[in-house]
């Protein structure tokens, strides 16, 4: 069971901020995950977690504002389409939580974790009061951690559909806003970049500054 919790835990990842194509002309997959550069014990965690299920090796490297997590071979590539992510572009492919991640509770806990770590956020709307948005550039993709979030007994807000300035490209966000379940996300979901463990308490604490 533990080998499928880090899997499910590798899919959320992979969902979140990460990339998969195969390379043309080379019958190898490219895999890559993105991090901010304040995240370097994530980082590590992302890198451990990915080494110890493929035995296989993960290098970074890093650019001018982002540090990536690369491996280039078939097998992991394939090991994860089996898995039930796509190779290419996410929104095209319209990708979502593979159905075998919904068959359990735990399971359904850690793919969660995995795309919050990469792609939630957590910030202070007022006083002590958190909130949790979640958001993606994939209808799909949001769509799917709603449900994901609705099973493990949340209730996250309707989706938004809103433009992205920045890109210029449509998206889809959602969030949680009840106090308790926020209490309660970060106590189960156990999330593991210390980003949103370290604003979380500080909202929780009252002290200023996010």
């Amino acid at each position: 069971m533990e080998n499928k919790l880090k899997l499910a835990e590798i899919v959320g990842i992979m969902l979140g901020d990460g990339c998969l194509y195969q390379e043309k002309h080379r019958n190898r997959y490219q895999i890559i995950i993105c991090f901010h550069k304040e995240e370097k014990d994530y980082l590590k965690h992302v890198k451990n977690l990915f080494e110890d299920y493929f035995r296989y090796k993960f290098c970074i490297t890093e650019i001018e504002h982002e540090m990536l997590l690369r491996n280039s071979s078939f097998f992991v590539g394939k090991y994860l389409i089996e898995s039930g992510l796509s190779s290419g572009n996410k929104v095209d492919n319209k990708i979502r939580i593979p159905s075998w991640i919904f068959q359990d509770k735990e399971l359904t806990k850690r793919a969660v974790r995995g795309l919050f770590d990469t792609d939630g956020c957590v910030y202070r709307k007022y006083g002590h009061y958190a909130q949790i948005q979640i958001k993606f550039g994939c209808a799909e993709t949001t769509e799917s951690v709603q449900e994901a979030l609705k099973k493990l007994g949340y209730h996250p807000t309707k989706i938004e559909k809103y433009l992205n300035k920045a890109k210029n490209v449509w998206a889809w966000k959602f969030y949680l806003s009840r106090q308790a379940e926020i209490d309660t996300f970060f106590n189960e979901i156990h999330p593991k970049n210390e980003k949103h463990i370290r604003r979380y308490n500080k909202i929780r604490s009252g002290a200023a500054g996010i």
